[in-house]
């Protein structure tokens, strides 16, 4: 037998010995592959499950909070018009005093006139009388010295039971007041409890938070105006979708969907500066500014997702909020933000408070609204300010 064919021999017998350990071990492995795709299948289920109980609990927290916003907005607006109804009645009151002071004045001098006749002695007037015309112009003086004296004094009067009435009124108002004033602390208490629950479970799901709120505000310390920091919050949210795709990682679908409500100026108030006016500084402006309360509730316009929200340039602590159709919300002006980069928001979910301080009862907030980075007029989406 040659050499080759010994080597030919010695190689076969060693493949089938490879062979026949390989078919031994093949089951075992195989098994052991199987329990590990059941294990990964039982983790992912328990996982599903997990995921899906906090989006109920989130659903759940965001429909309370929904809700206990309305009912402090509903609250605020009663407070507005119980503001504005004493302040109509206090105008009233401080012009019935003026006129009240008028007509006590000239009632006094026609009581003075009246008084100084009566002093006079008729042996006087006989002494030293008057020729007929200054008898009779006396006489006409008489006459419209008593009906203009009765005219005032009913005039007194009918003022001053109006007075009255307005005074009244004015207490009813105070006391109303005070009793929405307690109603709005105590709804405010529950709020700020339902806003640290829907925190504590929107952290569970989102642990690189913190990772996503770093990188946020690098990107605001290099933006110069708010056109280029919307620019580049857009440029990092779709370079995080590459990162995604390009590790097979699939997206994961928010906590909720975006409701379709109404769409909601963000704070209860008075518009100070309307779109395009000229704003405090002599600038035209490319937003509105409203007066709202002091402490007051500040909501989501419209449904979307927090992009920012933080500190940036002259506009103070501000939130940016991404929407369909390439539209955004820029709300500036809050003294506290309580949604957080990447939650989800429906129209009325309370997303932060104004500033709340005695020294300015009267804050003012500024909302923008940008279509594709370039400022709108906010009525294309808020019909009453057309």
């Amino acid at each position: 037998m040659s050499l080759t064919r010994v080597i030919y021999l010695i190689f076969f017998i060693i493949s089938c010995s490879s062979l026949q350990a390989f078919a031994r071990d093949e089951p075992a492995k195989l098994h052991a592959i199987k329990e590990k795709l059941s294990d990964e299948s039982e983790q992912k289920k328990k996982l599903q499950v997990r995921i899906d109980k906090v989006s109920s609990e989130l659903t759940k927290v965001k429909t309370q909070l929904r809700q206990a916003g309305q009912a402090i907005r509903d609250n605020e607006d009663r407070l507005h018009n119980i503001e504005r109804r004493i302040e109509t009645l206090t105008e009233r009151k401080t012009t019935l005093d003026e006129t009240l002071k008028s007509e006590r004045a000239s009632i006094l001098k026609l009581i003075l006139i009246l008084e100084r006749i009566r002093k006079t002695p008729p042996q006087a007037m006989l002494a030293k009388p008057d020729s007929p015309y200054k008898v009779a112009q006396t006489a006409l003086l008489m006459e419209n010295i008593i009906p203009a004296v009765k005219r005032h004094a009913d005039n007194l009067k009918s003022n001053l039971e109006t007075l009255d009435q307005v005074s009244k009124d004015l207490a009813d108002e105070q006391v109303a007041l005070s009793r929405e004033n307690e109603d709005l602390k105590s709804k405010r208490v529950e709020l700020q409890a339902l806003m640290e629950q829907k925190e504590r479970i929107f952290s569970k799901t989102n642990n690189d938070l913190q990772a996503k709120e770093i990188t946020i505000q690098n990107i605001s310390s290099k933006a110069k105006t708010l056109e280029e920091l919307v620019k580049k919050l857009q440029i990092e949210e779709q370079r995080e979708i590459d990162r995604m795709q390009a590790a097979n990682i699939l997206r994961r679908k928010p906590m909720i969907s975006v409701s379709d409500g109404e769409a909601q100026l963000p704070v209860s108030g008075i518009i100070r500066v309307a779109y395009h006016d000229k704003d405090d500084v002599g600038a035209e402006s490319k937003g509105i500014t409203i007066e709202g309360r002091s402490g007051g509730l500040v909501i989501a316009p419209l449904g979307g997702k927090i992009q920012f929200t933080g500190m940036f340039k002259r506009y103070g602590n501000i939130i940016i909020i991404e929407h369909a159709d390439g539209y955004h919300s820029l709300i500036a002006g809050l003294e506290e933000i309580t949604g957080s980069v990447g939650d989800i928001v429906n129209p009325g979910e309370p997303i932060g408070v104004l500033p709340d301080s005695s020294l300015n009862p009267r804050p003012k907030l500024y909302y923008e609204l940008r279509q594709n980075g370039t400022p709108v007029n906010p009525s294309v989406k808020f019909s009453d300010l057309g």
